[in-house]
């Protein structure tokens, strides 16, 4: 008996390691506490009747790289049955062949328009100083989103009548060329319903951003605010602080979104990167407010889970291993939930290294701060 009590006790030896998995497992508390108050507390609204008032926009590169993502996703698009717009650059690869596809609408940005804005961001602003109409409603998808259901045309009345200005849907992976990715990109649609839905939904307030992905707006809000209007990598971050600047209110949509996991370990750290660099460098321009839940759910999640591991081998207590268990529970659940999706068993033994690599995106985005590059990562199927 007193060898059990024995255990249970920190040592003195180590109270470094005591006090580091202390602050480690509140850090990642905080998920679980999000997480329930999200699931149990919000859902949203939808109408009787569709909305006839919204149109498509699928801003893309038009390569080589992202051909396949993007035929199925304007291929699969379509049983929305609603406008579709393609933006591209004047001379992308692909231009000819969009524009020979008749129920599609191409937007081509000029090579000399606003050579101060870069990557998706400049051709977002090219279709809202060009296109939009402040009676529309706007769904800005990446080129290779599937749209799952159609909730989302249901809630637009609901919300347009009470002067709601934007929305969000939830995240889930597809698998491309790499089961790794899939099984770790389901991450997303852990943040998607607990951060993302207490702020966009509950608290009608993007304070952690807002996806690119079926990203809808209010076509006046695009017109009087200042959307994408200023060079960053991370566009979406930067115009959920617009939303907030303006005091708009959001929500999230029932609508769920396919998207297509990186097709290498590389890519996801370079994507990974990519945002994590670009949300840093952006923040000087966003509301404090902002910055502090950014960094409880973005920066704090990705030193928390990676420091989960490396603290916990430093300690014999059995009263540790008990307090660090929880803190990894919901990330073991949703990377369970990916890898009986894929159908791949063996892929429970690499899920501390899941998270390891979640840091090396977080590490390398740091590295990035000063790059100006916006990563196209390979879609091709």
């Amino acid at each position: 008996m007193q060898e059990i009590v024995s255990s249970l006790q920190i040592p003195q030896s180590e109270p470094y390691v005591k006090y580091a998995i202390a602050v480690d497992w509140g850090m990642l508390s905080v998920y679980l506490i999000v997480l329930l108050i999200a699931l149990t507390a919000y859902s949203a609204k939808r109408s009787p009747t569709k909305a006839n008032n919204v149109a498509l926009v699928i801003p893309s590169v038009a390569d080589e790289k992202v051909r396949d993502s993007l035929i199925m996703s304007l291929n699969h698009n379509r049983f929305l049955n609603i406008p579709i717009y393609v933006v591209i650059d004047e001379g992308a690869p692909l231009e000819g062949y969009l524009k020979s596809l008749n129920w599609i609408k191409v937007v081509v940005v000029p090579k000399d328009y606003r050579r101060d804005l870069f990557g998706k961001g400049r051709a977002l602003r090219y279709f809202v100083e060009n296109y939009v109409r402040p009676d529309m409603w706007y769904v800005f998808l990446d080129d290779d989103n599937l749209v799952l259901d159609d909730s989302f045309l249901y809630e637009i009345p609901y919300y347009e009548r009470r002067g709601f200005v934007a929305f969000n849907p939830i995240l889930m992976p597809r698998r491309g060329r790499s089961y790794l990715t899939f099984i770790m990109d389901f991450t997303r649609f852990l943040d998607d319903i607990s951060f993302f839905r207490l702020f966009t939904g509950l608290v009608k307030r993007p304070y952690v951003g807002l996806h690119g992905e079926l990203l809808g707006v209010k076509g006046s809000f695009l017109l009087k605010s200042n959307a994408f209007n200023v060079p960053s990598r991370v566009e979406d971050y930067m115009f959920a602080a617009e939303v907030l600047r303006l005091r708009g209110h959001t929500w999230q949509s029932r609508t769920r979104v396919s998207i297509l996991s990186p097709n290498s370990v590389k890519d996801f750290i370079r994507q990974r990167s990519r945002w994590h660099a670009g949300i840093l460098e952006s923040w000087k321009r966003v509301p404090n407010s902002m910055k502090l839940m950014t960094f409880i759910k973005s920066f704090l999640r990705t030193v928390g889970i990676v420091g989960l591991w490396v603290l916990v081998p430093l300690t014999h207590s059995l009263l540790l291993l008990l307090l660090a268990a929880p803190t990894s529970a919901a990330y073991w659940f949703v990377y369970i939930y990916g890898v009986r999706r894929a159908g791949k068993l063996r892929y429970l033994l690499a899920v501390p290294a899941f998270w390891m690599l979640e840091g090396f995106g977080f590490i390398y985005g740091i590295l990035k701060l000063r790059s100006r590059d916006f990563v196209v990562i390979d879609k091709s199927i």
